[in-house]
């Protein structure tokens, strides 16, 4: 038996030692923060959803007063970011364009206002290519290729798990003819969830000093600098022990910032002329280079008994990754084990894709991979509670996962709250009295 500890954190009451600041409105942001010498920032962004890149002059953005440099993929060492080991998405265009918002370079001046009109005359020529918005219809075989170069990580457009070498996230529990076979009634049903735009108050921000040649400081808005610092480093060719990523105050992120966003890029800039760059996007710019978190089409089967109780449940799912990897791999594995919600059901099968499409690259976004498959399961519960002729809170309560069983993963559950917490909902919504 384990004692009962005090604790002098949990189920206390702390006061955030930053309130004073919030109120009196002396937080420092990465916005508010200049250095000596520092320049600032403008992308040139695609105009296109799917292009080849054919050339990019900055001959005349260079001949303005006050510019004092321009990078492109050229400037990198390793033009690559993304979630190891699958290192996808260019820090600057070369080659194509994959998404309307893509970045091709980025310019340094000594004011905003000239950086934003150098910017305007990058002069960028393109060969429009056909492109696909749906991942259903990219999976398709005449479908638009967007990484007809990358064997390694795509095979046509849906994208490799790098554990296995395969093309689909995969789950089994059972056989699924049996369980079917055992069913009084069966629902079908396709879903779709949307793409959603998270829109912190605070755009992205990236303030990037070096030190010397072989050493970078980079403050940001940055959820996940831990993580991030190693791509950082690869693109820019150094240790990563010379890497630092300081995240001051923070103005939202919601979890589209948990990405790399414009770190890198700055970074590279920085490095090249030597002086501190800082990039600001504007809220426009958010809307076209920032991701959405990602949409996803479903298709269910769901089987089980006349007394509701749940059987057998098939999914197959495509996730719209957008046109490079990010998170889309994490969250269609937390789709592809977790999709059936909290409800034990004996026979589950399991097939989810990831597949790039010509839209900006999906990100984190409050719920991680679960608001999606939540939505589709829940609509089919209740479909299945009518079904029956049940009250839905009653069809839930039958099949709700409890302690000691078993998850589709094999997975053993320690410590639900499930059932508890929906008998918590139904009594402060005062649902039993409703019905």
């Amino acid at each position: 038996m384990y004692e009962k500890q005090e604790y002098c954190v949990i189920g206390k009451s702390r006061p955030r030692i930053d309130a004073d600041q919030q109120l009196t409105g002396q937080v420092r942001y990465t916005g508010d923060m200049k250095v000596t010498g520092m320049l600032y920032a403008k992308g040139v962004f695609s105009i296109h959803d799917h292009a080849k890149l054919l050339s990019v002059d900055t001959t005349e953005a260079m001949s303005v007063p006050g510019v004092r440099g321009i990078a492109t993929a050229e400037d990198t060492v390793f033009n690559r970011v993304g979630i190891p080991p699958c290192l996808d998405h260019p820090v600057f265009a070369e080659k194509k364009v994959r998404y309307k918002g893509e970045l091709i370079a980025l310019v340094a001046a000594d004011t905003y206002e000239t950086a934003c009109r150098a910017a305007k005359l990058v002069k960028v020529e393109y060969e429009v290519l056909p492109a696909v918005f749906d991942p259903r219809e990219a999976v398709k075989p005449d479908a638009p290729i967007l990484h007809e170069d990358e064997p390694d990580y795509y095979r046509g457009n849906i994208h490799v798990v790098p554990a296995t070498g395969g093309n689909c996230q995969k789950l089994r529990k059972g056989n699924m003819e049996e369980g079917f076979a055992q069913c009084d009634y069966i629902i079908e049903k396709e879903f779709a969830t949307c793409p959603r735009r998270a829109s912190p108050i605070e755009n992205f921000v990236t303030l990037a000093i070096p030190e010397g040649t072989d050493s970078i400081t980079i403050y940001a808005a940055q959820q996940c600098p831990h993580g991030n610092s190693g791509p950082i480093a690869g693109v820019l060719g150094m240790p990563q022990s010379r890497v630092r990523i300081i995240c001051p105050a923070m103005g939202g992120g919601f979890g589209v910032k948990n990405y790399m966003t414009n770190e890198a890029a700055t970074a590279t800039l920085a490095r090249k002329i030597g002086r501190p760059v800082r990039w600001a996007l504007d809220t426009a710019e958010m809307f076209e280079y920032a991701g959405t978190n990602h949409g996803v089409y479903f298709r269910y089967k769901l089987g089980f008994k006349k007394d509701g109780t749940l059987i057998a449940l098939d999914r197959t799912s495509y996730t719209a990754a957008g046109a490079y990897r990010g998170v889309a791999m994490l969250i269609t594995m937390k789709i592809t084990y977790w999709g059936c919600g909290p409800y034990n059901i004996p026979y589950q099968s399991a097939d989810c894709y990831v597949v790039a499409t010509n839209r900006n690259p999906g990100v984190a976004f409050r719920g991680f991979g679960m608001a999606q498959p939540t939505f589709a399961m829940e609509v089919l519960m209740d479909m299945a509670a009518e079904k029956c002729g049940m009250d839905p809170y009653e069809f839930r309560k039958k099949n709700m996962i409890h302690d000691g069983d078993y998850m589709a993963t094999g997975q053993v559950v320690r410590s639900s709250g499930s059932e508890k917490t929906l008998d918590r909902v139904v009594e402060m919504s005062g649902w039993t009295n409703a019905v």
